[in-house]
């Protein structure tokens, strides 16, 4: 079940979180690390009623932020579509539960978020080392629309329209 995130979520979400950072450097993916995500940021997350989990039978597996914020590198891609858009940020899911779909679920999720909230598309983007995160956003439909650097590297853009908006 996917729900928003409380409070009283946050210590298993960084738990989780911090698992996740270990299985990606042991894949030799950097993405993530004391500096960000962190805490502080995912506390933030869930104060501004952004932050949703996904729980199965009373554990918390994935975690995931939506809102419409986005880094100024964004200004120069080509976006196919105009607002109002919503981003996926730090959508990781539990080492122990990756390939049973749940970050498909989760995708599906934002989209039928997205069509009941009237967006018109929803952009996000992802590590371009992270080749198990770009394949999944590829096979669910989204267009890659450029790259940006941030402070780990490359990341590539996607975007993906919202029918009926």
């Amino acid at each position: 079940m996917i729900k928003k995130a409380v409070h009283e979520n946050l210590g298993e979400i960084v738990q989780v979180l911090e698992e996740v950072k270990v299985h990606m450097l042991n894949k030799g993916i950097d993405q993530w690390d004391e500096e960000y995500p962190n805490r502080l940021i995912l506390a933030q997350d869930i104060d501004n009623c952004e932050a949703f989990i996904y729980e199965d039978k009373g554990e918390l597996l994935a975690y995931m932020t939506l809102n419409e914020k986005y880094d100024d590198e964004y200004n120069d891609l080509d976006w196919k579509t105009s607002s109002p858009f919503i981003v996926v940020h730090r959508l990781f899911v539990k080492p122990a539960a990756q390939g049973r779909g749940i970050s498909s679920k989760m995708i599906e999720y934002v989209e039928q978020y997205a069509s009941i909230c009237s967006y018109r598309s929803i952009r996000l983007d992802a590590y371009s080392l992270n080749n198990t995160a770009n394949v999944v956003y590829l096979k669910k439909g989204y267009a890659q629309v450029g790259e940006v650097y941030f402070r780990k590297g490359k990341f590539y853009c996607y975007e993906k329209a919202i029918e009926g908006s």
